[in-house]
């Protein structure tokens, strides 16, 4: 009895997986792409875009179960190697976040984990242009959704790109 309960959780936990993994692919996708930064990032379909700032730095967007992610980038003016540009995101990281995660590259890295008082918090920050720009993406979902949003969280990751840089009148 006991190899036969063993045996039917696991099946239920590969179908779960499975279950979460096309949940993520049978959605309609979308881009964005930031017309003065070019950083450009696939999406959901049931995310809305807010209303972009002012200079045109990013959007954030947001879905009706909860979820919300942004997409930025500015120009590194506080001239940050990666190492530097991470401690600053983590020093500065809003009060109940904790980190249970980190990953790097030679000009990325990732931090998430969990904020109170019940989400998941992903985030990937990009180096480009030489250092000359600074790209981010974070998302949030409440941590009841992780199935259905870790797998998103890891396609809209592998489509974030940087953009062109700065564009400045008179440069291309």
């Amino acid at each position: 009895m006991r190899w036969n309960l063993s045996l039917a959780t696991m099946l239920l936990a590969a179908a779960a997986v499975v279950f979460a993994g096309r949940a993520a692919c049978a959605e309609t996708w979308r881009s964005y792409h930031n017309d003065r930064y070019g950083t450009t990032i696939d999406y959901p379909d049931d995310f809305t875009p807010g209303n972009p700032p002012e200079i045109n730095d990013g959007l954030s967007f947001t879905s009706s179960d909860g979820a919300s992610f942004s997409v930025f980038a500015s120009f590194n003016a506080f001239d940050f190697d990666l190492a530097g540009y991470q401690d600053f995101i983590i020093k500065n990281l809003a009060a109940g976040k904790v980190i249970t995660y980190r990953a790097h590259g030679d000009n990325w890295f990732v931090i998430s984990g969990t904020n109170e008082p019940d989400d998941v918090f992903y985030e990937r920050y990009l180096l480009s242009h030489g250092r000359e720009m600074t790209e981010g993406f974070v998302m949030s979902y409440p941590a009841r959704l992780k199935l259905k949003y870790d797998p998103i969280v890891a396609r809209m990751a592998k489509s974030f790109r940087p953009g062109s840089g700065f564009q400045t009148p008179g440069k291309p």
